[in-house]
């Protein structure tokens, strides 16, 4: 990954006009432009997928087969010449498509197999852009010029949170996400040099998890779930203004945290708060797809890729870490589940957080999957 990104781009273009070569009338034809996607959110487009995890994805019975397209044939992971990536946090920032494109090196998220779909579909070259932050929300930290300053619950839950010191700038990530997309194309070169084909979002966690919270007798946790459609509506037609890209085709994809299983809690149970607001969450962010003048804004389902034996095995941790806590058993990397064998199954499949997907590398790898080729479906003519 350490190589001068951009000189590999300039090959690419001269790779590509050398490849379509001159008209039959002896004129040099343009070369072919780079095909830009934007890959942005919060820390899930960011990815905690444990890449040891990721040759789960090969027993996977519907998607199996996409893991050979990531490795060689001698089951080393692939670096694309045909896809690059930029990201200003990463070092170096610039680089070819393969794994530890995620939050760490031994991490990734959606991009890698997004870039694997596209780079396989295009004969161009591909650049992703991607542009994350950990928990972030859309009622506040990407909240963009269209919604206007916070007003109402949104006000009320803001202002007490400054009052017990977590102060913040409203749309401070809207900015900065503009600013970083301005600034990797800016390095591209000129406007016809490329072409801004597709923006992914998956993001939301942070919109959904303040569900529970009540203020002076107001649900404010409802609200601000309620609220998503209208901010992110906002958001999607404020980006294409100031991308200067009024069709741009945008994917979202849905917030798969807890996979079906919320989907039934909610159906037996009334009061399961939390499954009733990630139902709420999830038709939150669907109905925003649906807006009549929205064009080429499509929602992504994704809950099916959530892992369930690694669900199983993360509550079978939780229950061992208080059992542990209560017997003053050590907490170690080697004894987060009660067996040796439950311990290396978990450690196989993931190992991260409940809401990073219990760092399943292959949940964030369909999740990519899924995204491009809705991309791709609003592309065709």
């Amino acid at each position: 990954m350490k190589c001068d990104f951009f000189l590999v781009l300039s090959l690419f273009v001269t790779f590509f006009a050398t490849a379509i070569g001159h008209a039959g009338d002896g004129e040099q034809r343009p070369a072919a432009p780079i095909k830009v996607f934007i890959l942005a959110g919060q820390s899930n487009m960011e990815g905690h997928g444990q890449t040891h995890s990721l040759k789960v994805l090969g027993e996977h019975p519907k998607f199996g087969h996409w893991l050979k397209k990531l490795q060689t044939d001698d089951g080393k992971w692939k670096v694309r010449d045909d896809v690059s990536i930029s990201w200003s946090r990463k070092d170096p920032i610039k680089g070819p498509l393969t794994v530890g494109w995620g939050y760490d090196e031994k991490e990734i998220g959606p991009e890698l197999l997004f870039g694997t779909v596209m780079g396989d579909h295009f004969k161009e070259p591909v650049l992703l852009i991607k542009t994350a932050w950990g928990g972030k929300d859309v009622y506040c930290d990407f909240r963009s010029p269209l919604s206007g300053p916070p007003q109402g619950d949104v006000k009320k839950f803001l202002d007490h949170r400054e009052k017990e010191g977590e102060e913040r700038e409203t749309g401070l990530f809207y900015r900065k996400m503009i600013q970083e997309i301005r600034e990797a194309l800016a390095e591209i070169g000129e406007p016809d040099s490329y072409e801004l084909a597709g923006m992914a979002w998956f993001q939301g966690w942070n919109d959904f998890c303040q569900w529970h919270v009540e203020l002076d007798g107001e649900k404010i946790g409802a609200t601000l779930i309620a609220d998503y459609p209208s901010h992110l509506e906002a958001m999607i037609r404020d980006i294409r203004k100031d991308l200067g890209t009024p069709e741009l085709p945008f994917v979202i994809g849905e917030l798969g945290i807890g996979g079906e299983e919320m989907e039934i809690r909610a159906r037996k149970n009334e009061n399961d708060g939390e499954a009733q607001a990630m139902m709420a969450f999830r038709k939150a962010q669907k109905r925003v797809a649906n807006i009549a003048d929205l064009n080429n804004v499509s929602f992504v389902p994704t809950t099916a890729y959530w892992d369930e034996r690694l669900e199983e095995l993360r509550k079978i941790s939780d229950r061992w870490w208080n059992e542990k806590k209560e017997k003053g058993i050590p907490d170690t990397d080697d004894n987060q589940l009660p067996t040796p064998v439950l311990n290396r199954e978990f450690r196989a499949r993931g190992g991260h957080w409940y809401c990073h997907y219990n760092g399943s590398a292959m949940n964030y790898s369909l999740v990519g999957l899924a995204l491009a080729e809705e991309l791709l479906r609003l592309s065709r003519p």
